[in-house]
């Protein structure tokens, strides 16, 4: 895993939140489908939080995925 240290990272982090019994996804923390376009418009103009993505630049739509994909991880 030397060679992936973002996936190694990320696995030690789920590991460690179902260890702890946090939620995983935006789902368990009360979000539905119905706030993700919400969210998404939210996010835009947070340019402190879009500035540092790796896929420049952030529109809505990439926004908009990210909050569905996540609502179930």
């Amino acid at each position: 895993m030397r060679d992936q240290p973002g996936d190694a990272l990320a696995n030690e982090l789920l590991e460690l939140m179902h260890e702890l019994d946090i939620p995983i996804g935006i789902r368990k923390l009360g979000y539905s489908e119905a706030d993700v376009e919400e969210l998404a418009k939210g996010t835009l103009p947070q340019h402190r939080v879009t500035k540092l993505s790796p896929r420049q630049p952030v529109d809505l739509e990439q926004l908009t995925s990210l909050f569905k994909e996540a609502l179930d991880m």
